[in-house]
């Protein structure tokens, strides 16, 4: 059994339980929040051990395992330092860090500590997504790849009437590509690596980009990944091949869906996510954490940190630098 401590109470939280409960092998132990109305609400739905409002009391619980950290995106850094540095493994939502220094300052941290970190991204412990890669061999020389993540959120019209919430906010870290894009780049990273360098032409408002399409540029072909909370359009996946294509009809986030579609060939589809999609990445998680896997939570470290490399990169791009 593995004894999570929750760091926030946002949308995010419910999800997270849920989907936890669903894998079994936790325990919701404590959560933590600023807002106590709120999180006696959540350990009664949820029937968590207790609540707190100080952080430290939760990560000095001895009976804690690891800590979850569903808080806004510049607040990662924070906990997950306090938390390594109680001893705790940590799962952070993506995406990891808000800076690049700080996300390989807690990589490095994770290591020393021998302790498990890890970025809660739904699609790379995806079965279709393990699909799409046995099956890239297959479709010949790579010549485009077009990603398109466009979901317009409830949040942008509170935006505009002045109301701004945290995947809105400049200063809490917030934006389309921090929030909605870093799929994209997650599911690009997994297949291809590190680009050899990303462009991004973003829609800014106050300060904060709403929507946007980044170019990562590999040796031998472009990858188009569209990212949007102001707009709505079809969400897909397509990578294109001399030889065949592979895509789906789904944000690069689920990929329920998978078509491998030869030149001269019948297409072929695969339904291989038989659960929801946050499913897969905390059973991940629970195999790491079960199995004292280091190397490849390492591992997986590195594929976080080019994604926060590029992330840092490509808003530098668009003039979208965030304070430490």
């Amino acid at each position: 059994m593995i004894n999570i401590g929750i760091v926030g109470s946002g949308f995010i939280v419910p999800i997270f339980i849920e989907a936890v409960k669903n894998v079994g092998g936790y325990h919701i132990r404590g959560i933590m929040a600023r807002r106590e109305n709120v999180l006696s609400e959540l350990k009664e739905k949820y029937s968590i051990d207790y609540y707190t409002l100080d952080y430290k009391e939760m990560f000095n619980d001895p009976q804690i395992d690891a800590i979850y950290l569903g808080v806004p995106n510049s607040d990662h850094y924070f906990y997950a330092k306090e938390a390594l540095l109680a001893g705790k493994h940590v799962i952070v939502e993506k995406p990891f860090c808000h800076k690049y220094k700080f996300a390989k300052e807690i990589v490095q941290l994770a290591k020393e500590k021998n302790l498990i970190v890890y970025e809660a991204i739904t699609n790379q412990s995806l079965p279709n997504y393990q699909k799409i890669k046995e099956l890239l061999p297959d479709i010949g020389d790579i010549k485009l790849l077009d990603l398109n993540f466009s979901q317009y959120s409830s949040r942008y019209d509170k935006f505009k009437s002045g109301i701004t919430l945290p995947a809105f906010d400049y200063k809490k870290a917030g934006g389309s590509l921090m929030d909605l894009g870093v799929y994209n780049i997650h599911f690009v990273v997994g297949l291809f690596g590190k680009p050899d360098k990303v462009h991004y032409f973003a829609n800014i408002e106050k300060g904060v980009d709403t929507s946007g399409v980044l170019i990562m540029s590999y040796p031998t072909f472009e990858a188009v990944c569209i990212s949007a909370k102001d707009c709505k359009a079809p969400l897909h996946v397509l990578i294109q091949g001399d030889k065949a294509y592979i895509q789906s009809t789904e944000s690069s986030s689920q990929l329920n869906t998978v078509i491998y579609k030869p030149n001269k060939e019948e297409g072929v589809e695969y339904r291989l996510n038989t659960e929801d999609g946050y499913f897969y990445e905390f059973d991940e998680f629970k195999r790491l954490f079960k199995n004292k896997d280091l190397k490849t939570a390492q591992k997986l470290n590195e594929h976080t940190l080019i994604v926060n490399e590029i992330l840092e990169k490509a808003l530098a791009t668009a003039g979208i630098v965030f304070e430490d």
